[in-house]
């Protein structure tokens, strides 16, 4: 290699590290400064991962329980267990997660408690913790609370964890019969 062509190659490298160092300054600040913006852009690429991170430092910036909703919903999407648990339990403890779930409820023209609660239930039976996951479908006091974790339980279950749903179902402040007997 001639000085000429080392020299080409060293101010390269050196332009393309800047130019790298650069974009990540640029996509940092951006986080940072505007994280819904960030949220929302990686929602529209489905990228729920990384809105889950965005939405979480929105949440930490504003501690709007709107936004923590938004970790939830984004949590959902991205099938991560351990996200939904995290964030569906501190929204559902928020002392403004009745609002919430109007407004949400409004919006979607979904039950939004019934599916945060069923959602967190899920997840709670997928990560080993049928009694918690029972907790949390009885909360909204509908069937909807049951009927994601009974399907799951049918397919997955082990006959103990089916007995122990099935009894919970057929109790008599619950009295979903129809559910039970999916098990």
């Amino acid at each position: 290699m001639t000085e000429r062509t080392k020299l080409i190659l060293i101010s390269a490298s050196i332009t393309f590290a800047a130019l790298a160092l650069a974009a990540l300054l640029v996509f940092s600040l951006w986080i940072l400064c505007a994280p819904q913006i960030m949220a929302t852009s990686c929602e529209k690429t489905g990228n729920y991962s990384f809105a889950v991170t965005c939405a979480d430092l929105r949440y930490k910036y504003t501690k709007d329980t709107y936004d923590l909703s938004r970790c939830v919903d984004d949590s959902i999407l991205s099938g991560n267990d351990k996200l939904v648990v995290k964030y569906g339990e501190k929204l559902i403890a928020d002392k403004q997660f009745q609002a919430v779930c109007i407004r949400k409820s409004e919006e979607t023209k979904v039950d939004y408690k019934s599916f945060v609660c069923a959602n967190v239930a899920y997840s709670h039976y997928r990560r080993g913790n049928l009694q918690k996951a029972i907790e949390y479908a009885e909360y909204p006091q509908t069937e909807a609370g049951f009927i994601k974790l009974t399907v799951a339980v049918a397919e997955n279950g082990s006959a103990e964890d089916k007995q122990k749903l099935k009894a919970e179902l057929l109790k008599p402040e619950n009295d979903y019969t129809d559910l039970a007997n999916i098990l």
